[in-house]
């Protein structure tokens, strides 16, 4: 999260307010949980798919209302691309802890943090970052915001679907299966698309605030000449 944060180089928001993002996310998803208790067995015939796009739909909505309510109230400190993106980003953090935490309550591992919950981690990140973009084009009233907020958030729900569709499905131990390559895939290819996304959010950023800056988002853990 440190690492994200630092994306945001020339107009950073204030820490309590990343807090309370995080911290709306982890609400969202508790109350998204019992609305898909309810929404999922209304798609029997979807078999599989039922859940993954029930969860996917419903997740992704709710990170994007936790950034368009961060836009609402601090219109302020809310005025670019980069900030879509990382309240965003805070938002799909918040929801995967808790999201974590209830799972590991009631299936308690041995491991502290058993591997497959650093994927939902990082994965409800990538994709609360990429469906939050758009957001951040509407203060500077950029004429193609809503094209790019429908495309951002439609491409998380795709991302967040394709995952949880595979992980529903029957794995066999200490083999390489089709649904492995495919998880895989949909891991680079939504890295990727964050990758791009923060690029194009820091040139913007620059741009607006500091023209001038020589600050560099290439480098470890960020290079200011």
């Amino acid at each position: 999260m440190a690492l994200v944060y630092r994306y945001d180089m020339y107009d950073r928001g204030p820490w309590l307010l990343l807090a309370v993002t995080g911290g709306g996310g982890a609400v969202g998803m508790s109350l998204v949980g019992a609305l898909e208790a309810s929404a999922i067995p209304l798609l029997p015939s979807l078999g599989g798919a039922g859940p993954a796009l029930v969860g996917a739909v419903c997740e992704e909505a709710a990170k994007l209302l936790v950034v368009g309510a961060v836009a609402v109230s601090a219109r302020r400190v809310f005025n670019d691309p980069m900030d879509g993106l990382i309240y965003g980003s805070v938002a799909g953090l918040g929801m995967a802890v808790e999201e974590s935490v209830a799972v590991l309550a009631a299936n308690p591992s041995g491991s502290w943090l058993p591997p497959g919950e650093l994927v939902r981690l990082s994965g409800h990140l990538v994709m609360g970052g990429i469906g939050g973009f758009g957001l951040g084009l509407i203060p500077g009233g950029r004429s193609h915001w809503a094209s790019t907020l429908a495309c951002c958030w439609s491409a998380a729900v795709l991302l967040h679907f394709g995952w949880d569709w595979i992980s529903l499905q029957p794995h066999a131990v200490g083999s390489v299966s089709l649904e492995s390559v495919l998880a895989a895939a949909l891991m680079v290819s939504g890295l990727l698309l964050y990758g791009a996304l923060v690029a194009a959010a820091s040139a913007r950023s620059r741009h607006q605030f500091a023209p001038s800056s020589r600050a560099s988002l290439w480098g470890w853990p960020f290079r200011r000449p």
